[in-house]
C-alpha cells in the first residue's frame, strides 16, 4: 500500500511539473527556425546559428543525456566509452583522452561538440574553438544538474517535450525520495567504487547528492581527490554500517575474510548498479534501490 501510495505521488508530481514544461515545449515547437543559445556547466554561453543536425559527444553521461533528450538523431560520433544506449555502440568512436585528434573530429564536421568538464581545460577549449568548432561542456555533479542538462539538451531535440518530460520525472520521483528519506537517520556508508585497489568515491560528484538523498553520509565525501584510494584499516575506523559496491559479488572478498559484514559481523553489504556513478537520468532510475539499501542498514 505505501509502494502504491509512493508511486501514486510520484505520478502527480510528474504530471504537475510536466504540466509546465510541456507549455514551454510548445513554444519552442512553434518558434520559426533559427539561432539557439545554450548555457553550458562553465557558464559559457554558446550561441548557434542553427540547431545542430551534427552532434559529437565525447562523455558517456551526456551520449546518454542526449539521447534521452531526443536529441540521439542528431548524434554523429562518441567517445570510446559511450555504451548506452544501445544505439550509440553503432557510432563512429573517438579518444576523448587526453584530447580528440583535431582532423578526425574536424573531418565529422560537427555543429556541436559536448565533452566532458573533466577533460576541458582552458587550452583544449581553446584549440578546439579556434578550429570553428562549438564546444559545450557537460559536468552535472547534482541530480537537478541532470534534470537541467536534459531541458538544455531538449533545447536541440526536434521533439523538445522529450527531453522534458524526462526531466519532469528525474524532479519528482527526487523531491518524492527526499520527503521520504532525506531527513532520517543519517546512516554512515562506505562507498567502494572499485576493490583493487580499494577505491572510493568523494561527494564531488552526483553520487554525494544521491546518498545525501537518502540520508546517508559518505565516509569520505571530503576527499579533495574525486576518486581516493583507502586502506582497510581506514574504512573500518571510520565505522560504516553499510558497504556499498558496483561490482561482482566478489568485491565483498576482502570484508568476508575478516568477518565484519552481516550475520557475523555488523556492516551489511549491498550491490547496486552501475548506474549509480554516472550523471544521467539512468542514475535516478537506481535511487529508490540506493535509499532501500540505506533505509536497511539504518534498521
Amino acid at each position: 500500500m505505501i509502494v502504491g501510495t509512493r508511486i501514486a505521488s510520484v505520478r502527480q508530481r510528474i504530471w504537475l511539473v510536466a504540466r509546465g514544461l510541456l507549455a514551454m515545449s510548445a513554444v519552442l515547437a512553434s518558434a520559426p527556425a533559427g539561432s539557439v543559445t545554450l548555457v553550458d556547466d562553465r557558464g559559457r554561453e554558446l550561441r548557434l546559428a542553427a540547431s545542430p543536425t551534427r552532434i559529437v559527444s565525447l562523455a558517456p553521461h551526456a551520449t546518454d543525456l542526449l539521447f534521452a533528450a531526443g536529441a540521439g538523431g542528431q548524434v554523429v560520433a562518441v567517445d570510446l566509452h559511450s555504451d548506452l544506449p544501445e544505439h550509440a555502440a553503432s557510432l563512429p568512436r573517438l579518444n576523448a583522452h587526453p584530447a580528440p585528434d583535431p582532423e578526425r573530429l574536424l573531418a565529422l564536421q560537427p555543429d556541436l561538440v559536448v565533452m566532458w568538464g573533466a577533460a576541458a581545460d582552458r587550452g583544449r577549449l581553446d584549440r578546439l574553438e579556434k578550429l570553428g568548432l562549438n564546444v559545450f561542456v557537460s559536468e552535472p555533479r547534482s541530480l537537478e544538474a541532470i534534470a537541467s542538462t536534459l531541458e538544455r539538451f531538449a533545447r536541440v531535440s526536434p521533439s523538445p517535450q522529450i527531453g522534458l518530460e524526462r526531466s519532469a520525472r528525474v524532479r519528482a520521483t527526487v523531491q518524492s525520495l527526499r520527503e521520504e528519506f532525506g531527513s532520517r537517520k543519517p546512516v554512515p556508508v562506505f562507498v567502494q567504487a572499485w576493490s583493487r585497489p580499494l577505491t572510493s568515491l568523494s561527494d564531488r560528484d552526483t553520487i554525494g547528492d544521491a546518498l545525501r538523498l537518502c540520508g546517508a553520509v559518505n565516509l569520505f565525501g571530503g576527499s579533495a581527490l574525486a576518486a581516493p584510494q583507502v586502506g582497510v584499516e581506514s574504512v573500518l575506523a571510520a565505522n560504516p554500517a553499510l558497504i556499498l559496491a558496483f561490482e561482482p559479488q566478489a568485491d565483498r572478498a576482502i570484508w568476508d575474510a575478516i568477518g565484519v559484514l552481516t550475520p557475523r559481523g555488523s556492516i551489511r553489504f549491498a550491490v547496486l548498479g552501475r548506474a549509480l556513478l554516472r550523471p544521467s537520468d539512468r542514475l535516478v532510475d537506481e535511487l529508490t534501490a540506493l535509499c532501500t539499501a540505506v533505509e536497511a542498514a539504518r534498521r
